[in-house]
């Protein structure tokens, strides 16, 4: 009974973090930030110190933005991986073409395929407060041209 129970925890989880890709992939920003803690933390790696925040805010503002300066953005969920009983990490490429100048990068009109590596942390009411997200920023930029 125990690993059954612990095999329905993993499942939810991955559950959790899978519709929030989902809801990434409908450009849903409100639905993205109902499966969160807004106060939990993320961190987009590649950004350094300017990529830590909250959820609310930072991210909030970053996926906004994205999704603004690409609209056709979308992305493929690779694996969805339950690390522990609260930890899932997901595999997922992100692709999308720019329309408007983002962080720095002038819009170029051109598009971008790129692998990013999400690491989920998932509290005990089942709201996602920490994310990780990890990227080659420097060959995201190349592909955009900068």
């Amino acid at each position: 009974m125990e690993i059954l129970q612990l095999q329905q925890q993993k499942l939810s989880i991955k559950n959790q973090c899978v519709e929030f890709m989902f809801a990434y992939q409908q450009k849903n920003v409100s639905k993205m930030l109902s499966l969160c803690d807004p106060e939990g933390t993320v961190h987009f790696r590649p950004l350094g110190e300017a990529g830590k925040g909250t959820i609310g805010d930072l991210g909030k503002n970053i996926w906004t933005m994205l999704i603004d300066c690409f609209p056709n953005i979308d992305n493929t969920l690779d694996a969805a991986v339950a690390e522990d009983d609260n930890t899932v990490r997901c595999q997922v490429v992100i692709r999308g073409t720019q329309v408007k100048d983002f962080a720095g990068i002038p819009n170029k009109g051109m598009s971008f395929d790129s692998d990013h590596i999400f690491i989920f942390h998932i509290n005990t009411s089942n709201l996602i407060d920490s994310i990780s997200v990890e990227w080659n920023h420097a060959d995201f930029s190349r592909q955009l041209g900068s």
